[in-house]
């Protein structure tokens, strides 16, 4: 059973596999990993490791689900998907506790955004003046998603491993 990967080590597929192979030794191989793939044959998998085919995104949410690996999703999203490219920000794995400390954070500041952006709009009326603060609200919201999303994928890798810390 090879236990080093040369080409394809680079490839975000190929890194996530490994890492939830520390879990799950059926996961070094991709023979392995095939069986927690509905759908997907080894040599379809290599491809995509070895960045020779771009994977469905349907394959991705599965590899996602398989590895206990949730930010494998936004990473495809704000690298790969066509649509959410430019609009999806990626997030990174992190320790829950951090996940929710950078959301308590991130509370005051959206709290502000939202208070801004109603009064704007208590008049029903949008100046132009309050149209250029527009790009500042939006972005301040753009960033709880984010946090929210940091918070998901920490329950969702929680729930996957079945506890916290990580379990073997």
């Amino acid at each position: 059973m090879p236990s080093r990967v040369t080409k394809a080590a680079e490839s975000r597929y190929c890194q996530a596999r490994l890492r939830a192979a520390k879990y799950n030794e059926k996961l070094l191989t991709r023979s392995g990993a095939v069986e927690y793939l509905p759908g997907v044959t080894e040599d379809a998998l290599k491809k995509y490791e070895l960045e020779i085919n771009r994977p469905p995104n349907t394959v991705v949410a599965l590899m996602a689900d398989a590895y206990a690996e949730p930010e494998l999703r936004s990473w495809y999203c704000a690298n790969e998907c066509p649509l959410g490219k430019d609009h999806v920000t990626e997030i990174f794995d992190m320790p829950p506790e951090r996940a929710a400390l950078r959301m308590m954070k991130q509370m005051e500041c959206m709290e502000d955004a939202l208070k801004e952006f109603t009064d704007m709009l208590d008049d029903g009326v949008v100046t132009a003046e309050e149209l250029e603060r527009i790009p500042e609200i939006r972005n301040k919201f753009l960033q709880a998603g984010q946090k929210v999303n940091e918070i998901l994928a920490a329950i969702e890798k929680i729930e996957s491993l079945k506890g916290y810390p990580e379990r073997k």
